[in-house]
């Protein structure tokens, strides 16, 4: 263990729970000259100490002294401030994300199931043609929707990860091959709708391909240009020009309010990425942001409702995909599913143990033997 790791260690798990230096003196029984000497990498604690702080911090010891995995090209980008208790969640889902990366790889070479990444090819720097070119590999007919860019994603040879990021500023980044990627981690807070994660993948997917030199693995501000060609790879990609062209006109004798809903069920897509869309094909004919808050305006007269705390109206989970099949719900998927499966037949060959694959899906060992049954 550096002291490096155990320094970051405890100034992470400070930020977590809000606690000064004052204050876990005061919890630990330390002094604060002592904290700040761990917390500076000056001292190295005795183990006396080591069990005060993490007793005060109700971590475990090994938590406490566990090197901070690193990831060499890990993209993160904001264009906010982060708190610093955002910092710190920040930098627990960078060892978070590079654990599940290190379990991932480990189980694909344990059950001999790697996943070849089938995107190299492309290689255009203009997101349209880039999206175009993915839709043809994933053989995607042109005025198809993606329904299910999960499995995609998946068979692509691209590892995906659903994680909570106890923060909204960033909704989610990415990891280049390096690492053992190329993966993409999705924020999966229950206030995010499914919408919004599908589209962050297909944003990731185009960082992931026309981004390559800017995997450097430091925390950063966006660049505007790039995520602007990120949003243009995604637009395209969820909902191909010539497509979305055909959908307005066909809905062109309902209201505007409507056709953006109606649309976004077809394509299964968050309004908002309607109106980017609208936005991208009509050009300069209006100022930045009118076609959002006009959109806001009518559907709060119509509908009752401001839009606000990231609603999204008419839901994928509100589609059925035929009106003779109204049991049915949505015929958009959107489970990941890889990661698991490969825990469970590497525990099937007994290349790990029960407790092995508890660890691995972060579950406790009465947990995971009902999830064993499960399978079963």
């Amino acid at each position: 263990m550096a002291l490096t790791d155990l320094g970051r260690n405890v100034r992470r798990y400070m930020k977590l729970q809000k606690l000064s230096i004052p204050q876990l003196a005061e919890k630990s029984g330390l002094g604060t000259a002592t904290l700040s000497n761990i917390l500076n990498e000056k001292a190295s604690p005795n183990s006396s100490s080591l069990i005060k702080i993490s007793t005060a911090l109700g971590v475990s010891f090994p938590e406490l002294l566990s090197e901070i995995p690193k990831l060499k090209t890990l993209r993160f980008r904001t264009n906010t401030k982060l708190t610093a208790r955002e910092i710190a969640e920040r930098d627990q889902l960078e060892i978070d994300s590079a654990i599940w990366l290190k379990n991932y790889v480990s189980l694909e070479e344990l059950t001999g199931k790697k996943s070849n990444y089938k995107l190299n090819k492309v290689v255009t720097k203009d997101p349209n043609e880039a999206a175009k070119e993915v839709r043809k590999i994933f053989n995607i007919k042109e005025d198809a929707p993606v329904y299910d860019i999960v499995s995609l994603i998946e068979n692509a040879g691209i590892k995906l990860y659903l994680h909570d990021f106890n923060f909204q500023k960033t909704f989610g980044l990415s990891v280049n091959e390096e690492d053992g990627g190329p993966a993409i981690i999705v924020n999966n807070s229950e206030s995010i709708s499914v919408e919004r994660k599908i589209f962050t993948i297909a944003h990731e997917l185009g960082h992931l391909i026309l981004h390559k030199t800017s995997f450097d693995g430091k925390f950063a501000e966006e660049n505007d240009a790039e995520e602007k060609e990120a949003d243009t790879f995604a637009a395209e990609f969820l909902m191909p020009e010539k497509a979305f062209i055909k959908q307005w006109e066909a809905h062109s004798g309902i209201s505007w309010v409507d056709a953006v809903l109606q649309i976004k069920q077809y394509f299964g897509v968050s309004y908002k990425t309607v109106l980017y869309r609208l936005n991208s094909i009509v050009g300069d004919r209006f100022k930045s942001g009118y076609l959002y808050k006009e959109f806001a305006r009518l559907y709060r007269i119509k509908y009752n409702h401001d839009l606000k705390n990231n609603y999204e109206p008419k839901p994928i989970s509100e589609i059925v995909p035929a009106l003779d099949e109204p049991e049915k719900l949505s015929p958009f998927s959107f489970n990941v599913e890889r990661f698991e499966r490969l825990v469970r037949l590497a525990y099937e060959q007994q290349k790990i143990t029960i407790s092995r694959a508890a660890e691995i899906l972060n579950l406790s060992t009465m947990q995971m033997r009902e999830r064993v049954a499960e399978w079963l």
